[in-house]
């Protein structure tokens, strides 16, 4: 019997497991797919275990990820965790997958890494199993949140995005000012200061989405976690803050290339989280969107006094303009001028060892600028690569 620990991942192996007449062909069936799904090789059995381990989300892990200690339980926990130690330890014939090895595509090298470390620092005891556990607690909490930087919400359940994509401010040439504030507002939300929900906004292709993920890199040690969040899940956003107020992360509510037509209303859930609604949004979460559009929802000829005027135009004004006032800091990401942009290709050409005259070079990003896009980061980032492939194929 489980006290605690008893929030049990793949729940249908440990369930193989725990049986009395074990079906070892299912169980290795089980345990195969586990190890591809994750990426884990070698004793899958023992990995197993230890992963059902890392990921209880249980009271006692709950009360140690926020730095508190047990109180009153103590007996239960060494209860549960030996009685996981005997699972680890368990004499099973499962060749198959005691030295399973498998180049799986879909695995995840953060878990693997994390789950090999731990089998490598176990050495047979049960005072070591026990130090190793509570020690990755301690240092860790659950595993979701000390492996992931970031995390999609799926049917009202938070799943990681296990691919970040690896960008720092150091990419993002130019907007200095732009980078500061967002920076500075970033670390007064991790700090405990005051701080501001943020609206990035500006043209197409300008940097802000880097901006955010940029963000994500640099102050993920810094406990720094983003949910990414779409215009049809406004509705579940309150639930989602009610997953995350307790836990001892701080998280950016993220919603990338917002803006609602005239007639779609789920920027009210919006309106309500950010400011206004009878519970207070807690410390550890802050909103931050980008937009193409300033005022976020699309205004009409009506709006502005036009021949459709309606009786009460400054109130339909002002419902629309609301959204974008609760975002207390609003970032302008503008269009480069013809001059920051030749100088943007200069630069993205040097770091990328493009070859070739900067006469020649500008000409040609000046004809692409023309042809295919505007003037932006994107723009030049987009000829920078075509000059790459270029150059690859006629070596």
């Amino acid at each position: 019997m489980l006290y605690i620990f008893n929030n049990i991942k793949r729940k249908d192996i440990y369930d193989l497991i725990v049986e009395n007449n074990i079906d070892k062909d299912l169980l290795i069936s089980k345990l195969i797919d586990f190890g591809i799904s994750t990426g884990l090789t070698g004793n899958l059995y023992k990995k197993y275990i230890l992963y059902t381990l890392i990921y209880n989300d249980n009271s006692y892990t709950r009360s140690i990820e926020k730095g508190l200690k047990s109180q009153g339980f103590s007996k239960y926990i060494d209860l549960d965790l030996k009685y996981f130690y005997e699972l680890y330890n368990k004499k099973i014939d499962l060749d198959e997958v005691l030295d399973f090895k498998f180049e799986s595509m879909i695995g995840d090298k953060h878990l693997v890494k994390l789950i090999n470390d731990l089998y490598d620092k176990i050495n047979g005891s049960f005072d070591n199993f026990k130090k190793v556990i509570i020690d990755f607690y301690d240092k860790n909490g659950l595993a979701d949140m000390a492996i992931y930087k970031a995390f999609r919400v799926d049917d009202g359940v938070l799943k990681p995005i296990k691919n970040v994509l690896d960008v720092t401010f150091d990419d993002l040439i130019g907007y200095d000012e732009q980078k500061r504030l967002l920076k500075e507002n970033t670390l007064n939300f991790i700090h405990g200061r005051k701080y501001n929900n943020v609206l990035l906004y500006g043209e197409s292709g300008t940097g802000k989405s880097t901006s955010v993920k940029a963000l994500l890199n640099e102050y993920f040690k810094n406990g720094l976690r983003i949910i990414e969040v779409y215009k049809h899940q406004m509705e579940e956003i309150s639930k989602i803050i009610n997953k995350l107020k307790n836990r001892p992360y701080y998280y950016i509510i993220y919603m990338d290339d917002l803006s609602f037509e005239e007639n779609e209303i789920e920027y009210k859930y919006l309106k309500s989280v950010i400011e206004g609604g009878i519970e207070p949004k807690p410390d550890n979460v802050v909103i931050y969107a980008t937009s193409n559009r300033r005022h976020l929802i699309k205004e009409t000829m009506a709006d502005n006094g036009g021949v459709f005027d309606d009786l009460h135009r400054s109130e339909t004004q002002a419902e629309k303009l609301s959204l974008a006032y609760r975002f207390g800091l609003q970032i302008y990401y503008s269009s480069l001028s013809p001059m920051q942009f030749r100088e943007m290709v200069k630069e993205l050409a040097l770091r990328n060892d493009i070859n070739i005259e900067e006469e020649l070079l500008i000409k040609e990003a000046t004809k692409w600028e023309l042809t295919y896009g505007s003037l932006s980061g994107r723009c030049a980032t987009q000829f920078i690569n075509y000059l790459a492939n270029k150059e690859q194929n006629n070596d």
